[in-house]
């Protein structure tokens, strides 16, 4: 039977451990240098199962050995972004987590696809795979994922019909930057501009690229985690169960949309080793030029980052 470690257990990884136990995707390790953290939510979790209909089994662990042999392990330790923060600023606290615990990875789980939910997500999947030494295929982050849902949330409240209805692409940067691709915002197969008119479209693209924005800036004290994790849970169930799910991804291009060696939101089809194959997208004029100037942006970052990262 596959199992799943899940690196941190905050709230966003013990979200993630909830909805893949569950969905009963497989046994679920959470795991946190917190003495008895984990160890106390996995009972936690175990004690909903018979509420929610689950029999997962969860368990917690100290250390980071306790990932041995995983066939996925979800990367969600790091520090999470305080108001008006950026999440380029939180690259360096949280990239020597991120290079640390992959070469336990490395070591440990050889064979795993590695999922990646800490910020800045294009940043640190890109550090990760790197570290690894992995190929590219088994190392990605949420990417556009959990914006598209967010989308698609909006799109049923405005439509009053369900969101399991609406489907929404977005690719380009785990940023504001990020390019939502119209043709794809579409309601049981129906464009969603015979639906709504072309303002109150842009303006719930809008409010979809500023949630996790607003949802911070509500909080205070914590980002978004229930999305976050439900997205996670969704990857680690097309990987689990070898769906060859399209779902949106952040992963190292080689070619891929003009792309090279940058780890950027893509559509791709995902089953148990991984990123199977990368659909590209059509895209309209527009479209193509905000994703060429996100991307830019994002290399420009890319290298900053790592120059200074490198240095020290």
């Amino acid at each position: 039977m596959k199992q799943v470690s899940i690196i941190g257990g905050g709230n966003v990884g013990a979200s993630a451990a909830f909805f893949v136990a569950e969905n009963r995707t497989a046994p679920v390790t959470l795991i946190d240098i917190k003495e008895g953290l984990t160890r106390g939510k996995a009972l936690d979790l175990m004690e909903a199962g018979p509420l929610r209909g689950y029999d997962t089994q969860i368990q917690g662990a100290d250390a980071i050995e306790a990932i041995q042999g995983s066939s996925v392990v979800v990367l969600a330790a790091g520090r999470v972004r305080r108001p008006g923060e950026s999440r380029v600023d939180l690259f360096h606290e949280n990239a020597r987590t991120i290079q640390g615990l992959c070469g336990s990875i490395s070591q440990l789980a050889p064979d795993a696809v590695v999922v990646n939910i800490v910020e800045p997500i294009d940043l640190l999947t890109r550090l990760a795979q790197e570290t690894l030494g992995f190929d590219r295929r088994r190392v990605f982050g949420v990417g556009g994922l959990l914006t598209s849902t967010r989308l698609r949330c909006l799109v049923s409240r405005e439509l009053g019909v369900s969101p399991r209805e609406v489907t929404a692409v977005v690719v380009g940067p785990h940023h504001t930057s990020m390019v939502f691709l119209r043709d794809t915002i579409r309601v049981a197969g129906l464009p969603v501009r015979m639906l709504m008119d072309e303002a109150k479209l842009e303006s719930l693209v809008d409010e979809a690229r500023a949630a996790g924005d607003v949802i911070l800036g509500m909080a205070q004290r914590s980002t978004a985690y229930y999305g976050p994790g439900a997205a996670a849970a969704t990857l680690v169930e097309a990987i689990v169960r070898n769906q060859h799910a399209a779902l949106p991804v952040s992963m190292v291009c080689q070619g891929e949309y003009g792309i090279q060696g940058l780890s950027i939101g893509v559509l791709a089809q995902v089953g148990e080793g991984g990123v199977e194959r990368v659909l590209e997208a059509p895209m309209s004029a527009t479209e193509r030029e905000a994703f060429q100037q996100a991307a830019g942006e994002l290399e420009q970052a890319w290298s900053q980052v790592r120059a200074e990262f490198g240095g020290k």
